[in-house]
């Protein structure tokens, strides 16, 4: 089981502009653009999730109602059983909002597989102060993210629910110059025999269809 750091947000200022995608929604932002953001990198694209189905459906009706009413800064984009997608044309962003899965900031993250998409940005709704907007905002990370970004090191510590997704992003991750350790190989690798047979359904499964 991986373990986790919460902390404020006074120590994350670069984080700041991500608070205009969570106005109007209970829904919050986690998995690998933080990685591009943290290595002063460009992204393409955000995933917001949500704790139930309910919140989500909001999300979507408050940014329905955003494109109506600014359309020269939001375009609805695309839509599949898993995502829901807008695009901020000032930005030159993708927010993808998540349907297939919901959770807490914390489970969420916790069903990621690399410790490195394992970062969560959120308002914590038992804190609000209307005398000080950020103190309702947090962060929740893996206690070794910092570390594994910094040295590139893609880093399994829990269960696989899918290893030939998981297999295939690290090939992805190796393009951008990071790498499995020892250890996550041998778990990886286990993971990967121990499926009975390999066909197209196994190769489509997936958590959800971010692209961090």
């Amino acid at each position: 089981m991986s373990e986790f750091k919460v902390q404020d947000v006074l120590n994350f200022r670069q984080l700041f502009f991500l608070d205009k995608f969570l106005i109007g929604h209970k829904g919050f932002i986690a998995g690998g653009c933080f990685k591009n953001i943290f290595n002063k990198e460009k992204i393409k694209d955000i995933d917001v999730f949500f704790e139930n189905e309910t919140d989500f459906l909001e999300a979507v009706k408050y940014f329905s109602e955003l494109i109506k009413e600014k359309p020269s800064e939001y375009r609805r984009s695309y839509q599949n059983k898993k995502v829901w997608a807008v695009y901020s044309i000032k930005d030159h962003l993708m927010i993808e909002f998540i349907r297939s899965v919901f959770g807490s900031p914390k489970s969420i993250i916790d069903n990621f597989d690399f410790s490195i998409t394992k970062f969560a940005y959120y308002r914590n709704y038992e804190n609000i102060d209307e005398d000080d907007y950020r103190a309702q905002f947090e962060v929740i990370y893996h206690e070794g993210y910092f570390e594994h970004l910094l040295i590139k090191r893609l880093v399994i510590d829990d269960e696989i629910p899918f290893p030939v997704s998981t297999f295939n992003r690290s090939y992805k991750y190796q393009s951008y110059g990071y790498s499995l350790c020892k250890e996550s190989k041998i778990k990886l690798i286990t993971s990967l025999r121990e499926i009975d047979v390999l066909n197209e359904d196994e190769l489509g499964k997936s958590l959800y269809e971010g692209k961090d």
